[in-house]
């Protein structure tokens, strides 16, 4: 029952993961007017909140990695 469950997760985010993929290249083409609308200020603001965001997230990419790596938890299947 583990293997199954661990497949169906698997396959879960798979699905997940192809859809961000088919947002990302569908929403290329898309205008941005949220951020036209922004001062010079706002844009400096928005770019500093976005390298916070994003070390956070390498740092969550780092831990998950490590906690695999430790515990293997698909190593039985």
């Amino acid at each position: 029952m583990y293997c199954k469950i661990s497949l169906l997760l698997a396959y879960a985010m798979s699905v997940y993961c192809l859809s961000c993929s088919y947002y990302l290249i569908k929403t290329m083409w898309v205008g941005t007017p949220f951020k036209n609308s922004l001062t010079k200020k706002q844009l400096i603001i928005k770019k500093e909140s976005a390298k916070v965001r994003r070390n956070i997230f390498i740092e969550g990419l780092i831990v998950g990695l490590l906690v695999i790596i430790i515990f293997r938890p698909f190593n039985k299947c």
